[in-house]
């Protein structure tokens, strides 16, 4: 029940700043009034539900700031765990994180095709996920990897909310495909530095997408 919630936040099936009203949840999942109260405060607990004082709950709204720290954090956070990974990761971090790759240029490759398609754009931000991951995976802390999804989740949430997939998923390959070889090639500087590059220009596109949003809406209004 808890999973299902924050995939529909996370993927705008409900809608930032939209009240959560039990009813209409009760019967969206099928469920009674307890499981569904505790899935609300498990999901507010990653701080994807705002719970009110005698209001009831709403689904976080969306904050430019919010998306700059996730953003910092998820760099720092994977600039550590992949240094860690390119020390220590074995043949099977290598191997996974390869076909990490091709898995994900091919997702890139289809969304690009039909940025439309949900179920495309599902499938690359799972294959992106898995990516980024598994540049972090070889690292050996469950806690380090434990916050990588926590991370992940709310700044998927934010892509979703502000990309064009059609143009940034292909985009992005080069810049994947040179983190990838330089953390096979155990080359730590270089693979942490085209990291952090990749981060810092994946926030500025983020922006830049968001003021055009804004300015669109200031026209028609």
């Amino acid at each position: 029940m808890a999973r299902q919630l924050r995939l529909d936040i996370i993927r705008h099936k409900l809608e930032p700043g939209e009240r959560l009203q039990f009813d209409k949840l009760s019967k969206r999942y099928e469920v009674g009034v307890s499981p569904l109260r505790e899935a609300l405060f498990q999901v507010a607990a990653q701080g994807l539900v705002v719970a009110e004082d005698h209001k009831g709950f709403v689904v976080a709204p969306i904050h430019l700031d919010e998306m700059m720290d996730v953003s910092s954090l998820r760099a720092h956070l994977e600039t550590y765990a992949l240094s860690g990974s390119i020390r220590d990761g074995r043949e099977e971090w290598e191997v996974d994180l390869l076909s990490a790759f091709h898995r994900l240029k091919r997702a890139g490759i289809a969304v690009s095709v039909d940025q439309e398609d949900e179920n495309l754009r599902t499938e690359w931000e799972d294959r992106h996920r898995e990516f980024h991951f598994a540049l972090c995976k070889g690292c050996g802390s469950p806690w380090l990897l434990h916050f990588f999804n926590e991370l992940y989740d709310q700044m998927e949430r934010y892509r979703r909310y502000f990309w064009k997939y059609a143009e940034r998923a292909v985009a992005a390959d080069s810049e994947h495909e040179a983190i990838m070889r330089a953390a096979l090639d155990r080359d730590e500087k270089r693979a942490t530095d085209l990291l952090q590059a990749h981060f810092r220009r994946q926030a500025k596109l983020t922006l830049s997408l968001r003021n055009k949003v804004q300015r669109a809406v200031s026209a028609t209004g």
